[in-house]
């Protein structure tokens, strides 16, 4: 009876509704059954990656630093995908959200020159959005537009699909925004409505949390602005006490469906990974991976089973072969297998800098890892054209620039709309309205407002059968009441250093709110002064010194910025401030052996039974070779290979320094400088609390001041112990803090934790026993200061 259903509809969708198939030009997908088929007829499969980056504070996918965003796109077709899951996040909708996109270089794939052309020309998160849908439509690849979290990089720490600063109408409006932006882009085939809702309910009717519900309001919302795009809607976390992948808890759409307008519209999303991404139970259980397909079966498989759903699998992912003792690698392949030819997919992730799963990219952003496409590819599904027959009309895309958007009246604007396009190469032809009762024609024109106000300007783009608009707001201040702002800003390479020192300073980021020039003016604390945007000065005595940039308008209206400078002493051998000389300073140490290990300040590692420290110096091939110590304390002799991966070092710089870890020594473990004093070798603690002096002298050096803690002295604005950090950490700032906000990322830069407001404190204290091993950094957004401090969390 089933097949002869299936049948019916097929015929149906070739036949009954032919008419209206010949007349449609763009090829969306509709559901029947478990079946997904385009708007022929024809069965089709989503089979694709994902490529994340609009949902973090970047705005934009991860890569084009280094990666022209279009070439990327078609690596990605090659490899056969033909469909990209796109996350994004509400908070890049904000009209405040912008971003500054670099054209350069050459990129390695196409060799396209210089990469990211067209896309520097945007301001906009969504502009360049569009940029993405269009290549996209023009190259018949369909995009699965997902929403990732409310505020960037917010994932982690949204729990349904709303939050305090996104309401649930915003939620819904977004979507209609996006949903109707690119309701003539059948590239844009399925919207998934929000990313692993893992803290809502399904079916208890709970407003503030029912989230099949919200889905329904959601979906019917995009299906009444864009009737043809599909409502895709993951699962949750736990029904009825059943817990299973965030996402990927789909039991409760069985007795409580999602009921959409348009149930040919509905398809459900599950996510799954291997133990990299958490180690659970049942990939240690004596029948893995027999046992599987139970367990896939009762969370999401028994939609496909009963023909209650095509499945689509947003999310899965591995990293390493080897992972868990192949374990992760079995997972791969038996769940591959498993969804075979049945299921669309988006693979975790194209892009390599994910830290549970990587991505089909190595790590240079170019090259592939060709074992995971081994396994993927005898499942990727045929591409699904954007356009039947290919021989429609597709609608112009209206886009123009402004030399100023605001200025005194009487205020002449120009505008350029040579970057509005047309995907069929049609000619097009342009109207300006500029909101003051007048109009034009051109493709480039110049316009004056007289009168003070603002001005809606519209430019409608038309292909002499569809037509698109763009507008911008002109503002014509009095001149007698507008006064400019001028914001002054500074950067600098260095932050201090040892004397002498050089260091370059910019302004260019100092800012003025109309077009006049800037004039910079340069403080440098030490009795002399400079001028222009970008200078270097050098520092030639120790001292803490404050500079001080004034940036002025031609009116003489001013701002100021000042940072503060702090140049140490060379090493004179006498104390315990011990420098840092070049590296071209530091002589060769063939397997020095020393007997004695003074521990100078105060927190550092008891050292008292450590018998003989061995270290091997050679400049010549940039750092440190080797390093040891045994001991008869009862603690296993360390060794340590600067070459492997397990202690880093940087010794071919004007700061020679290291990072070790793994000693078996408490408070050993650690960042520091390293240094030379005579003969004697010197670590000197990156906290500023301690230094390690090995000698064979047997007294301790003669210092002539202890090291002072960090908070008295300008030396260390913020501190951060323990660190290594087990699970609670404690930071403290020099000062009170006053609005600040504090992030925690790991090492490719994803903010895995977040402190959005401190205010009348400098101690925050945080659990980070959620966070795996490993190099973590801290930063602090203090009013105009960022800083930045480095952890090891065991």
């Amino acid at each position: 009876m089933k097949q002869f259903i299936n049948y019916l509809v097929i015929l149906l969708l070739l036949f009954g509704n032919i008419s209206e198939v010949l007349g449609q030009q763009q090829n969306f997908l509709t559901t029947s059954g478990n079946k997904l088929y385009d708007s022929t007829g024809k069965e089709v499969r989503l089979t694709g990656v994902n490529w994340f980056g609009f949902e973090t504070q970047n705005y934009s996918p991860h890569g084009i630093w280094s990666r022209d965003m279009k070439s990327v796109l078609q690596q990605i077709k090659d490899l056969g995908f033909n469909t990209i899951r796109v996350p994004w996040c509400n908070e890049m909708l904000n009209p405040s959200a912008t971003i500054a996109i670099n054209s350069y270089g050459t990129d390695p794939y196409t060799g396209v020159s210089p990469m990211n052309e067209e896309e520097t020309t945007v301001s906009k998160p969504i502009e360049l959005l569009d940029i993405f849908v269009r290549w996209c439509q023009e190259n018949d690849m369909k995009i699965v537009l997902d929403n990732h979290s409310r505020a960037a990089d917010g994932f982690l720490n949204e729990a349904v699909w709303y939050t305090p600063e996104y309401s649930e109408e915003r939620w819904i409006n977004d979507w209609i925004f996006i949903a109707d932006r690119y309701k003539d882009f059948s590239a844009v085939v399925a919207m998934d409505l929000n990313n692993e809702p893992h803290g809502s309910t399904w079916g208890d009717s709970n407003p503030a949390s029912d989230w099949n519900k919200a889905a329904e309001r959601c979906g019917n919302a995009v299906l009444a602005i864009n009737p043809n795009v599909l409502i895709i809607v993951e699962g949750v976390g736990e029904f009825e006490g059943n817990s299973y992948w965030w996402g990927g808890q789909l039991m409760g759409a069985k007795k409580y469906p999602v009921q959409l307008s348009n149930p040919s519209k509905l398809m459900y999303s599950a996510h799954e990974y291997g133990p990299e991404v958490s180690q659970q139970d049942w990939f240690t259980a004596s029948n893995f991976p027999q046992n599987m397909p139970g367990l896939w079966n009762d969370n999401f498989h028994y939609l496909y089973e009963e023909e209650i759903s095509p499945l689509f699998l947003g999310e899965f992912g591995i990293k390493n072969q080897d992972a868990f003792g192949g374990i992760a690698y079995t997972w791969f392949t038996e769940f591959t297998d498993f969804m075979g030819d049945r299921y669309s997919w988006t693979f975790w992730s194209m892009n390599p800098n994910s830290g549970d799963t990587g991505g089909i990219l190595q790590d240079d952003w170019t090259n592939v890892n060709q074992w995971k496409l081994d396994v993927l590819t005898p499942h990727l599904a045929p591409f699904i054209p954007n356009v039947v027959g290919g021989t429609g009309n597709l609608p112009p895309t209206a886009r123009f620039t402004s030399n100023i958007t605001s200025g005194d009246a009487p205020l002449t604007v120009s505008f350029n709309a040579s970057t509005s396009s047309d995907p069929d190469g049609d000619n097009l032809t342009f109207s300006w309205n500029f909101g003051d009762g007048t109009t034009a024609t051109g493709e480039s024109i110049s316009h004056l407002f007289t009168d003070i106000g603002e001005y809606q300007v519209v430019l409608t783009v038309s292909d002499g059968t569809l037509s698109d608009t763009e507008t911008v707001l002109i503002t014509a201040n009095d001149a007698d009441t507008n006064i400019p702002v001028v914001s002054a800003n500074i950067s600098t390479d260095l932050t201090g250093g040892i004397a002498p020192t050089t260091i370059n300073f910019d302004a260019s980021g100092s800012t003025v709110s109309d077009a006049s020039t800037l004039t910079y003016s340069w403080d440098f604390g030490d009795g002399t002064a400079g001028s222009g945007m970008t200078i270097n000065h050098e520092f030639v005595t120790a001292g803490s010194y404050v500079v001080v940039l004034t940036v002025a308008n031609t009116d003489g209206i001013s701002d100021t910025e000042s940072i503060t400078i702090v140049i140490t002493a060379p090493n004179n051998g006498g104390d315990c401030t011990f420098g840092a000389p070049l590296p071209n300073a530091l002589p060769t140490i063939p397997n020095t052996s020393y007997s004695n290990m003074y521990i100078l300040g105060s927190g550092g590692p008891d050292l008292s039974n450590v018998t003989d420290f061995t270290i091997n110096w050679d400049l010549q091939n940039s750092g440190l070779w080797q390093f040891s110590m045994n001991t008869n304390n009862g603690v296993p002799s360390w060794w340590n290979d600067l070459k492997s991966s397990i202690t880093s070092q940087n010794f071919d710089s004007t700061q020679p320094s290291v990072i070790l870890s793994g000693t078996g020594f408490p408070n050993l473990d650690g960042a520091y400088n390293a240094t030379v004093d005579g003969d004697n070798f010197v670590l000197v603690s990156k906290s500023g609390a301690f230094t390690i002096y090995f000698s064979n002298s047997s007294t301790a050096p003669n210092c002539e001041q202890q090291l002072k803690d960090p908070f008295t002295e300008y030396e260390v604005e913020v501190k951060a112990y323990p660190n290594p950090v087990s699970d609670k950490l404690t930071i403290r700032h020099a000062e009170v803090l006053k609005n600040a906000r504090l992030d925690i990322l790991d090492v490719s830069g994803k903010v895995v934790k977040r402190v959005p407001s401190i205010t009348d404190t400098n101690t925050v204290e945080l659990n980070l026993s959620e966070l795996k091993s490993g190099v973590y950094f801290i930063k602090i957004f203090n009013q105009k200061e960022t800083i930045t401090k480095q952890i090891i969390k065991q």
